[in-house]
């Protein structure tokens, strides 16, 4: 849950000055390098939720620092450290008291991309011959729970990607997003591929510390609607996937 603002924070919403770039406390937002939500790129951080949380606080007048470290880190001193962000991070059943959700990121769906017929379903993908995945996502964890024997463990996404164009395996499993950003990453014909229905979608949102405070969500949630009723939100998402 959120706190309740401070007076000094109170105030200066009230007054408009974090419209004008003064804000109470500079915050910082936790990440890991998650393409292509998140990426240091050899100093040069970029991603799409990288970039959407950079003009939300540029909007809101909050200064907001990006800091990279281990995916798991980031999510514990997120936990541990008042006034901090974490993004982006799945809404889930244990998840929802650990954090304050602050606003919706973007919706991942995972899916079967391949060079054939869609594939739509997890018991249609246990007929095929090989599937890849990257290994120690969810994904992979989750297929391998399910009994699935036809997996072909990668340690990155352009592998996966390469292997799938190469007919060297029958479909990925993985994101949408990272689907469609590797495939521009390597230049690939995006009518050369089928992508299934998901096979489950989830949200990924900024989320803060469970005691952040609420006005300072709200204003960044205000800047999330500006960005996607002027059509910068749509920018941000085509830079990266189309």
């Amino acid at each position: 849950m959120f706190k309740r603002s401070s007076l000094r924070t109170s105030l200066a919403l009230a007054l408009g000055l974090f419209a004008t770039g003064v804000q109470a406390e500079a915050i910082t937002a936790y990440t890991g390098t998650l393409p292509p939500y998140t990426m240091e790129n050899g100093g040069a951080p970029q991603g799409i939720a990288h970039e959407l949380v950079t003009e939300m606080g540029k909007r809101a007048g909050i200064d907001i620092t990006i800091e990279y470290m281990p995916w798991k880190r980031a999510q514990s001193t997120v936990q541990q450290t008042p006034n901090s962000l974490l993004l982006p991070t799945s809404r889930t059943t244990p998840r929802e008291d650990i954090y304050a959700w602050v606003s919706q990121l973007l919706v991942a769906d995972e899916v079967f991309a391949t060079k054939s017929s869609s594939i739509d379903s997890l018991d249609h993908a246990r007929g095929l011959k090989s599937i890849a995945i990257m290994g120690g996502t969810p994904r992979d964890k989750r297929l391998h729970a399910e009994g699935f024997e036809n997996l072909t463990v990668t340690k990155d996404t352009i592998t996966a990607i390469r292997l799938l164009d190469a007919g060297r395996t029958d479909a990925w499993f993985t994101l949408n997003h990272r689907f469609f950003y590797t495939l521009k990453q390597e230049g690939l014909d995006p009518n050369s591929v089928t992508v299934g229905s998901p096979i489950k979608s989830q949200q990924l949102w900024l989320a803060a510390h469970k005691d952040f405070d609420a006005d300072t969500a709200a204003a960044l949630a205000k800047a999330m609607e500006e960005l996607q009723a002027d059509g910068t939100y749509d920018a941000i998402l085509a830079k990266y996937l189309n």
